[in-house]
């Protein structure tokens, strides 16, 4: 009997399964690296008497690898499938996250979390890549919102559960745990995960019969035709500095709350809850929103108002309630900020070159990543608050917004040898 190039196991078709799993992958890889971090962080302070600059060296230490490897990774997802890429750096994280708990020191935490930064980087570029080639054309953005919802599922999920094993254990235990689900997760992925829907006989869902095969040799284009190009500048620059305001805020609300606003643990904890539940529906309904003003607006919009956003928590002083509101309104931009880029990688240079793409514009979040904790905390040890820590982080997500009113439409590659 031929194989109905629409259907897959039991009239599921695997596009979804494949969803599915990249979505448990995320939920693991965003719960370490942005949920478990924040949470965790004031226990880790003061057990280890941490400055708060110190605190953001560990951070710093995962965005360096992660910087330096997701550009690599996106080259290798392009080349060997992210099948493989994911499964096998699944270790790696899992691992790394496991020897956090054992951290005694600076040192051990920011090597362990350094760790951590490798593992991290093969996750969302090769899963953003493999959906998009599981999903039609006017599907896509679709899928990568309900990919995005994991993100804010994993790390929200992190403000309810780490406290309750924080007060009844301690902060290790938090890393022991989420360590042992990254370990899982490399049999997960290595049984479940497929490279493309041709292998299995399959069309993309929701598109067209024989889309998977659009032509014999795939287009490529090397890194100095992909750097020539002035939209990657824009969409890169831009991401860098979104990306260090919303790691600012994220990075450090709950110690803000906590140790400065003088809010309780728990309650403090919530606001990652917040920003993680309101960033779920926010990513698909701002991905939703790009079909109607496209993909330039919704980017400059996001941006804009992420700073707003900012401003508002902080005119909001110790009021918790306005606090929550101003998370709650954070959350539901952050939330459609990764599935706009990747969105935008795919929409301005070939499907071929998608991984690839977004390895590259990686470098600019890992840069903005990198430099927020080590500023923030820096600055807030030097004038005793947060506040202009995260004023900062308001200023330069103003300019990125400003930066990508100069985005145009791409250019047609020429096709080249890699």
């Amino acid at each position: 009997m031929a194989t109905d190039r629409r259907k897959g196991l039991l009239g599921i078709h695997w596009a979804w399964v494949v969803l599915g799993t990249c979505f448990i992958t995320l939920f693991v890889n965003y719960s370490v690296r942005i949920g478990a971090y924040p949470i965790l962080l004031p226990e880790m302070i003061k057990d280890l008497h941490l400055t708060k600059a110190q605190a953001g060296l560990i951070k710093s230490a995962f965005a360096i690898t992660y910087l330096v490897f997701a550009p690599i990774m996106g080259w290798l997802t392009d080349r060997v499938g992210g099948r493989k890429v994911i499964s096998f750096f699944c270790l790696i994280l899992g691992g790394g996250t496991f020897l956090m708990g054992h951290a005694k020191s600076l040192l051990a935490s920011a090597i362990f979390f350094g760790i951590v930064g490798l593992g991290a980087a093969a996750m969302w570029v090769p899963s953003a890549t493999l959906i998009q080639k599981w999903f039609g054309t006017n599907k896509r953005g679709l899928a990568l919102g309900i990919l995005n919802a994991s993100a804010g599922t994993g790390f929200g999920l992190m403000g309810l559960f780490l406290p309750l094993i924080v007060v009844e254990y301690n902060w290790r235990f938090g890393w022991f745990i989420l360590g042992i689900a990254g370990l899982f997760l490399f049999l997960l992925d290595g049984v479940l995960l497929r490279d493309r829907p041709e292998d299995m006989g399959l069309s993309p869902w929701g598109g067209k019969l024989g889309e998977a095969r659009e032509k014999d040799i795939p287009k490529r284009a090397g890194y100095l035709q992909i750097l020539k190009q002035r939209q990657f500048w824009i969409v890169g620059i831009s991401y860098l500095l979104v990306a260090y305001a919303s790691y600012a805020l994220l990075d450090f609300i709950v110690t803000y709350g906590k140790m400065e606003l003088n809010i309780p643990y728990r309650v403090a904890s919530l606001f990652i809850t917040v920003a993680a539940f309101t960033g779920i529906p926010g990513g698909i309904l701002i991905m939703i929103l790009s079909g109607y003003i496209g993909m330039k607006r919704s980017l400059g919009l996001t941006y804009t108002l992420v700073a707003l956003s900012i401003l508002f928590i902080i005119f909001s002083g110790n009021n918790v309630v306005l606090l929550i509101v101003g998370v709650a309104w954070f959350g539901i931009l952050y939330g459609g900020i990764f599935p706009l880029v990747a969105a935008c990688a795919r929409d301005h240079f070939p499907k071929e070159i998608t991984g690839t793409v977004l390895g590259l514009l990686t470098i600019f979040y890992g840069l903005g990543a990198m430099a927020s904790p080590i500023v923030t905390g820096h600055l807030a040890d030097v004038t005793g608050t947060f506040r202009w820590s995260f004023g900062l982080g308001a200023c330069v997500s103003l300019v990125s917004g400003f930066l990508i009113g100069f985005l145009k439409k791409a250019k047609e590659f020429e096709e080249s040898e890699d």
